[in-house]
Formats: C-alpha cells, sequence, structure tokens
C-alpha cells in the first residue's frame, strides 16, 4: 500500500522521463483539507514568471488518443498523442463508435480502458494519483446520493444536477450499444460516471493548451472534448491567482506560469476561470468560503428556457454589490461601461446589468406590442441608459418590481426547505454550506431592491 507522497513522487518522475518537470522550489503538498496541492518549499521562493508545472504533451490524455494512430483515421496523425501499437486491433475503438460518439464521451471511454489495463496502462503513474471509483459518490453532487442531493432542493445546483444525471444516462447507453463484446473489457456504467468526473473537475480546453490544432486534421472542432494534464491538474483554483497556459508549439511543452510572487510555504494556485460558487459545486465539488476580501456568492437567473446542463447563459445575482472589490466574478461580467458605475441605479447594485437589461427590453417590447406596434418598434435606450435610470421612471420601477417578485420566489422556495444541522454527512454539510449563501444572497439584494436610495 503506497502512500499518497509516493504516489506524487512517482508521478513527478513519470512527468521528467518524458522531458517534463516540477519546479524545484514546489512540492505536492498532501493535507486534510486540500489532500493535494502545490506548495512552495519551505526556505524557497517561486517568481514572477516561473514555471510551476512543465508537461510534455505527450503525457496529456483525450480523446486523440483513441484517433490518432487509429487505423480508421489515417489523416489524423500526432505522434504526441498516439499510444503505443496494440497488439491487436481488437484494443481500438471500432470506427463506427469513434464516428458516432460525441468526441468528449469517447475522451471518457479512453480513460476507461487505461484505467482497466491498470499497471499495463502507459499512463498508470497518473492513474493511480486519482480518485479511485469507489469513491465517485463523495466527487461531485451529479453523483452523489439521492439523500444528499435533496440538501440542494431549490438551488441553481438541483435544476442542473437533475439535468447531468439524464445526460449521462444517455451518453452511456448510447456509446455502450455501439461497443461489440470484444471490445468491452468492463466498460460498466459506474465506471462512466467515473470518468465523466475526472474529467469535469481536472480536464482543460484543448484550444487553450494544443499548438497548431489544425494540423491535426481533426474530424470536429477542437473544444468538442477535453483533455487530462497529469500533475498540471494537482493546482487548486484561486479566482485572483495570476496564472497563464503556455505550450511551445516546437517542443510541445506546457508550462503552467505563475504570474505572481509566492514565498515559502505558501500554496501555489492556479486559475480555472471566473466560475461562481454554483460552478465550482457542480464541476469540481467544492465551493469558496466568504472572506472579508473575496466572496464567490452568486444566484443564477435563467430568463430563456434552455436544454443546457449546466449554468452557462444564465445572469447573476451577487452576494455583495457587483462594484465591491471582492465580487471578482461579478465584477469581471460585467458590460456597462466603466464611466457609468458610479452613477448606477441603488436598487441594481446586486444585479448583473444584462438582467436588468434583459428585463427592460422584455418591458418595453411587451408594452409596443400591447400598443400594436411592435413591428415597428424601435428603441434607442443603452445598457449605460438602463443601469442608471435614464429611462421612463414607470419602466424603471416595472423592473425593481419583477425582479423583486422573482427573488422573493426564489428565497421562499429555499425557504420552504427544512435542512438539519446535525448528523451530516460531507456532501451534506457542503450542500447546506452552498444553500445558506444562495439564502443570504437573495436576502441582500431584496433589502438593496426595496431600499429607496
Amino acid at each position: 500500500m503506497t502512500t499518497p507522497k509516493e504516489r506524487s513522487d512517482a508521478l513527478i518522475q513519470w512527468v521528467e522521463e518524458a522531458g517534463g518537470c516540477l519546479h524545484p522550489s514546489v512540492e505536492v503538498y498532501h493535507d486534510a483539507v486540500t489532500k493535494g496541492s502545490f506548495r512552495v518549499k519551505d526556505g524557497c521562493t517561486l517568481n514572477v514568471g516561473e514555471s510551476v508545472v512543465t508537461l510534455p504533451i505527450s503525457r496529456s490524455l483525450s480523446y486523440l488518443n483513441a484517433i490518432c494512430g487509429h487505423p480508421d483515421f489515417p489523416s489524423t496523425k500526432h505522434q504526441s498523442f498516439e499510444t503505443a501499437t496494440p497488439e491487436s486491433t481488437t484494443a481500438w475503438f471500432p470506427a463506427e463508435f469513434l464516428r458516432e460518439v460525441p468526441p468528449h464521451v469517447v475522451g471518457r471511454f479512453v480513460l476507461m480502458r487505461e484505467y482497466l489495463r491498470g499497471a499495463a496502462s502507459a499512463w498508470w503513474p497518473y492513474l493511480r494519483t486519482l480518485p479511485q471509483p469507489e469513491h465517485v459518490a463523495g466527487m461531485l453532487p451529479a453523483l452523489w446520493a439521492a439523500d444528499d442531493v435533496e440538501f440542494l432542493v431549490g438551488t441553481n445546483a438541483y435544476v442542473a444536477v437533475q439535468e447531468i444525471k439524464a445526460t449521462l444516462k444517455k451518453e452511456y447507453k448510447q456509446a455502450a450499444k455501439l461497443l461489440p463484446a470484444d471490445r468491452d473489457p468492463g466498460y460498466t456504467r459506474p465506471l462512466y460516471l467515473w470518468a465523466y468526473a475526472i474529467f469535469t473537475s481536472r480536464s482543460f480546453r484543448p484550444s487553450l493548451i494544443i499548438p497548431d490544432a489544425d494540423a491535426l486534421a481533426l474530424p470536429c472542432e477542437i473544444d468538442d472534448f477535453s483533455v487530462l494534464l497529469p500533475l498540471y491538474d494537482v493546482g487548486n483554483h484561486s479566482p485572483v491567482a495570476r496564472t497563464a497556459w503556455r505550450t511551445d508549439s516546437e517542443t510541445l511543452l506546457c508550462r503552467l506560469i505563475s504570474g505572481q510572487a509566492c514565498e515559502s510555504g505558501s500554496q501555489v494556485f492556479n486559475n480555472y476561470g471566473m466560475k461562481t460558487n454554483a460552478e465550482l459545486l457542480l464541476g469540481y465539488g467544492f465551493v469558496l468560503p466568504e472572506t472579508e476580501y473575496l466572496h464567490n456568492d452568486y444566484v443564477h437567473v435563467r430568463t430563456k428556457a434552455t436544454d443546457d446542463d449546466d449554468l452557462a447563459g444564465t445572469h447573476l445575482v451577487s452576494l455583495r454589490p457587483l462594484t465591491d472589490p471582492t465580487s471578482v466574478v461579478g465584477r469581471s461580467k460585467r458590460l456597462m461601461s466603466d464611466d457609468c458605475v458610479g452613477a448606477m441605479v441603488p436598487q441594481f447594485a446586486h444585479i448583473q446589468d444584462s438582467l436588468v437589461t434583459s428585463l427592460y427590453e422584455a418591458i418595453t417590447r411587451g408594452a409596443a406590442a400591447a400598443a400594436g406596434e411592435a413591428d415597428s418598434f424601435q428603441d434607442t435606450a443603452t445598457m449605460d441608459d438602463i443601469m442608471t435610470g435614464r429611462i421612463a421612471p414607470p419602466v424603471k420601477d416595472r423592473i425593481v418590481q419583477a425582479l423583486g417578485s422573482k427573488l422573493a420566489a426564489d428565497l421562499d422556495v429555499l425557504e420552504e426547505v427544512e435542512v438539519p444541522t446535525e448528523g451530516l454527512s460531507a456532501n451534506q454539510r457542503l450542500a447546506a454550506q452552498y444553500r445558506a449563501q444562495c439564502v443570504q444572497t437573495l436576502e441582500n439584494a431584496l433589502r438593496c431592491l426595496a431600499s429607496d436610495d
């Protein structure tokens, strides 16, 4: 039985054997809170512009490992993504499977295939460092037990979980039927759910990692799948971390570059992008706690029906005013001009400008339709006009009323569910924490909407 440190040391050695490395001042640190993270070694520093991780693309794992070198895809070639030549053609996925199954699903089957190979897999030093399939129920909300998911009722995350579950069931069923019996060494649905969790919580967008993607002659778009980057994915997330991901087109070395100096003993973060706690919970299985210096609590409001199983296309309601320096994610999504921020309608302080504008358009177009002027309706009000109140007062009042009604209804749904406080599992404690922040976010926004300032 190996220890986490022994497994991470073996992973680093495996990366080094291919020409990569972990910065000599950085270590993989294990504790009860982060499980595994990058940390600056005692007595050392990491300087701005230095590479935390240097990873050869050949150590990545994705859909590309299923098609590059495949006898039925001769035009898709790249030596960095070709696995060792299989002993027989049955080691390859069938051409029909690769043509009919979505690339992101194929990538999950590639991960399953390598896991099932065990120590014979070229990626075994990486696979053994990952959370294992037997722990899948504690990884992401879409894989939680039903009793745990019930703690999310009334939140954005609960709706998304139902959509994700339905999607995963459909994906696996359609893919599995395209695998002949002699090509199925154990691609079970539980293992597929594990592969989904690994890719969802640890992968990267190919367009940000792979250079000269056009030269691959892919049968799909470059971001129709995602890529696992061993060792690179140890870094935990901070929305204020300054990092860069760069791959040299000649050496094919992918570097995680620090944009800030890190002192002895400090954690070295990656930045997964501007994601709210709802997105972090669904995609990574954690939320960021509120602090004096940062909050990441937002309620997502969807104004149009969609079949998406994520929170794309939604608008944000923020725990703190969107102008507050601690509203990092919310401020990153602001569309109104900086010059008008100081003159913004006070009641809109917690509301994303795109949501206010969407309501304005619905109200004014509805009024035009009622007056029989829909065909010729033209409105010249800009987002800045709307957010600073340079619109008809009755329209502004209706926007405030509509927001108040919507948020109050959402708050009522949350408060209808009684959540116990004792004897909770880890999943339930996480859900309860997220739920409480949703309540506080809605309460703060409603107080601001009701103010006369």
